[in-house]
């Protein structure tokens, strides 16, 4: 019979539509299985693991991250490897508290270690503390401020707990929204950053996106089927973002043009891949180092350094909040 416009057998229950692929899945079991082959063939593709890899999974709490740290601990049973959970307390009230409990509650079940970090103690600044600065003061939106130190104090836990490997729940979603979102602001450099391959680098843990080619709302539909616990709330602040706005619209163009992400993300592959061949970037040849913390940087300081030095500047100017 036809569901969907796809020939399938007259016992089929239909469960789930994948439009891209003009595919329709009729068990639970039959999804699951295609969900982490597809996770396990992008690991394989990339070269993302070792066998015995020290994986430091960055867990926020939210739909993703919840589902990537329950199926890495589904595919690395397998191996001798070891799982580490690292959180980031943003200090948002009744967003970050609801998060840290959920994180905890899957780290004791699991028995995965969890270390966890503070923007407060990183930074000295909450992301709820930068918000009661008007945005004519601070300039940038609290999404900027996250955004840049979630990328710095990831890593710096990494290094911390001695991983080699730092996993990040970016599904295709997320990876095209980035590509796009660089386009606008013309840095190709950022998009050359996007390898789907770990880079080793100085103070620099290799990062794995095990998601990169999995579209959101087929997580979101994994976590449903697994029953997997996480915080539905998005952070109050996330429409201050540009991200917010091209997420929305890359939705309508996904949901009017199927395969659009993917393409995108082909597009993004095919670009680093030309770059690489043509030599045009090195960027580890033009990489300064911060001197607060060592880690990259294009200047004096790191980009998370800069943004607390401008907050800083900000506090002690006395400007209203």
């Amino acid at each position: 019979m036809l569901i969907y416009g796809v020939l399938v057998s007259k016992s089929c229950t239909p469960i789930f539509y994948k439009r891209d692929a003009n595919r329709v899945f009729c068990s639970k079991k039959e999804f699951i299985e295609y969900f982490e082959k597809r996770v396990r063939k992008t690991i394989s593709r990339w070269k993302m693991l070792e066998p015995d890899s020290k994986i430091a999974v960055a867990v926020s709490g939210g739909k993703d991250s919840m589902t990537l740290l329950h199926v890495l601990y589904k595919i690395e049973k397998d191996f001798p490897s070891e799982l580490m959970i690292i959180h980031l307390d943003e200090g948002i009230k009744g967003y970050s508290d609801k998060n840290q409990e959920i994180v905890k509650k899957a780290a004791e079940e699991l028995g995965i270690p969890l270390y966890i970090a503070t923007y407060k103690e990183l930074f000295g600044f909450s992301i709820d503390d930068i918000a009661k600065y008007p945005r004519a003061v601070r300039k940038f939106a609290t999404c900027t401020f996250c955004g840049v130190w979630r990328r710095w104090a990831l890593n710096f836990l990494a290094l911390k707990v001695g991983a080699d490997r730092l996993a990040t729940a970016h599904c295709l979603d997320d990876e095209a929204q980035t590509i796009i979102m660089n386009v606008l602001r013309g840095s190709l450099i950022n998009i050359y950053k996007l390898k789907p391959y770990p880079i080793t680098a100085e103070k620099i843990v290799p990062r794995i996106k095990p998601f990169r080619d999995i579209p959101e709302r087929e997580v979101t539909f994994y976590a449903h089927l697994n029953n997997i616990p996480y915080n539905d709330v998005p952070c109050p602040y996330a429409a201050e973002g540009m991200r917010w706005d091209i997420r929305i619209w890359l939705y309508q163009q996904e949901e009017e043009r199927p395969g659009t992400l993917y393409n995108i993300l082909r597009f993004g592959e095919r670009l680093i891949l030309a770059l690489e061949k043509g030599k045009i970037m090195d960027l580890e040849k033009n990489t300064k180092r911060c001197q607060i913390c060592g880690f990259p940087a294009t200047g004096k300081l790191c980009k998370a350094h800069e943004l607390q030095h401008f907050l800083r500047k900000v506090q002690f100017s006395g400007d209203e909040l």
